[in-house]
């Protein structure tokens, strides 16, 4: 079953004759100075398609970027596991969900983060199973208590231990790679039967910018991309450090970056299934670091979703990410805006949209909670006004009439659910009822759902058959149980 989405489109920072702009400059970048690949067998595969290599620095003809453009499809299916949550990726659809992967976690009613463990993952999956906005599930912390080398399937075993929805994650190695297809594959009955109902994909930050594929993340991205499986490609320059300080000069670089990835995917595998990964970021001019929950990061994102419908090809990209350290007024506004920005100019698929603070350095239990109040008033503004005669409500008036009420009426009771939000943790109500009740925060009131959530036993999300396969297999755990470590 498709899971229902909402249509973005409303904002468009960008108009035609800019996004022709834009693309002219792209592709003069791509022909003209081209990127450096250091993996040698990913330069022959350029080679062999005919653009011109000298050392490590590739040119790619605008031909082959249209070639790659025609091959890449228009829509994408990451599927869920149970059939009840899958994604369709086309068009201005826009999803939510979470993002990766920081080594902090901040636990729910407290100011001090603590490193992440894999019991994390396993308890992020369970929250975000049950967050009724959160339509997939992005590996949202790395855990600092399991071996780099095991990494890879615990961390793809406990999300599938505790939630149905689409999982998608980055990968550190091609034995991870290796790992997880395998076990995705025994999920899915084989891997052909995995190709046609992906529940999970891989992320690949393939691209160090400015314009330099990363070797080691490329041959995980070909191994993922030869066996046909979705691919989202992501690269992060930050204005003014690793991309030009103006907006639109960021977006030329980023959409060379994502067009070169695009063309690498299909000449790898024709028809890979591939998002392109736009994530325009800003320097910090106080401290050089990155900065994800500013205005301008908003309209980059936007713009960023223009540029992928104009190639006709799904967005993976970012919103929601804050520079603040707990949940509070900055980690509202700045959360608020990015969103809207980038869910009404029709972005895809867009991850970090739940708990992440400290601008990606970690995650909130609560914030997560939090964010999915804001998600469920955002989809609700991309819904728009309903006019036809049933929302016109003629009927209504006349029979309400003059000096009438309609809180019983019929035509209330039965849109009052469609036509409004209602948010879990916004507080509506009198301020005697506020007071009488305790006086608490959205954050308490998050903080004290979350742990409710929490403290109920774990309901596994496979089968007792499926779960003794992969620990057989893997020798892998979720960290919930007690007595394991790493």
């Amino acid at each position: 079953m498709i899971r229902e989405a909402v249509e973005g489109g409303q904002f468009a920072p960008l108009s035609p004759a800019d996004l022709r702009a834009i693309h002219q400059e792209s592709l003069a970048i791509l022909a003209e100075v081209g990127v450096d690949v250091p993996l040698a067998s990913a330069r022959r595969r350029f080679q062999d398609a005919g653009a011109p290599v000298a050392g490590k620095r590739v040119r790619i003809p605008a031909s082959m970027v249209e070639d790659a453009l025609a091959s890449a499809p228009h829509s994408v299916l990451l599927a869920s596991r149970d059939g009840q949550n899958d994604l369709l990726l086309e068009g201005r659809r826009v999803h939510f969900g979470t993002g990766g992967s920081p080594s902090l976690v901040l636990p729910p009613g407290e100011d001090e983060v603590r490193p992440a463990l894999l019991r994390d993952v396993a308890q992020l999956a369970r929250l975000a199973q049950h967050l009724t906005e959160v339509d997939f599930f992005v590996l949202p912390v790395t855990p600092t208590d399991i071996p780099p080398e095991k990494i890879a399937t615990r961390r793809f075993y406990a999300a599938l231990r505790h939630t149905t929805k689409h999982i998608m994650g980055g990968l550190i190695n091609l034995q991870g790679a290796r790992q997880v297809l395998e076990m995705g594959s025994l999920l899915a009955g084989g891997e052909e039967a995995l190709r046609q109902r992906p529940f999970i994909s891989c992320m690949t930050s393939w691209m160090v910018s400015p314009l330099t594929f990363d070797p080691d993340v490329t041959e995980i991205l070909t191994f993922w991309c030869e066996h046909g499986m979705p691919v989202a490609l992501s690269s992060a320059p930050m204005a003014g450090s690793t991309s030009p300080m103006t907006l639109a000069g960021t977006l030329v670089q980023l959409n060379a970056e994502q067009l070169a990835g695009i063309v690498y995917t299909q000449l790898v595998r024709r028809g890979t299934p591939v998002l392109a990964g736009y994530i325009p970021g800003q320097m910090n001019p106080g401290t050089g670091g990155y900065l994800g929950g500013t205005p301008e990061f908003g309209l980059m994102q936007a713009g960023a979703a223009q540029l992928a419908q104009f190639y006709g090809v799904p967005i993976y990209c970012s919103a929601g990410m804050s520079d603040a350290k707990i949940p509070d007024f900055q980690a509202g506004a700045e959360k608020t805006l990015t969103l809207l920005l980038t869910a009404m100019a029709g972005a895809s698929y867009i991850h970090h949209a739940v708990g992440m603070i400290e601008n990606m350095n970690a995650v909130s239990y609560e914030q997560m909670a939090l964010d999915n109040d804001i998600i469920l008033m955002i989809k609700r503004v991309l819904r728009g006004i309903a006019v036809e005669a049933e929302h016109l409500a003629g009927e209504a008036i006349r029979r309400v009439g003059p000096g009438g009420h309609y809180l019983m009426d019929e035509h209330t009771l039965r849109h009052m659910r469609s036509e409004m939000a209602f948010p879990r943790l916004m507080d509506r109500s009198a301020r005697e009822t506020w007071t009488a009740a305790g006086k608490s925060t959205a954050r308490q009131r998050a903080a004290q759902w979350v742990m409710e959530l929490l403290a109920e036993p774990a309901v596994p999300r496979l089968s007792p058959e499926q779960d003794a396969l992969l620990r057989g297999r893997f020798g892998v755990h979720d960290g919930l149980e007690e007595g394991h470590g790493g």
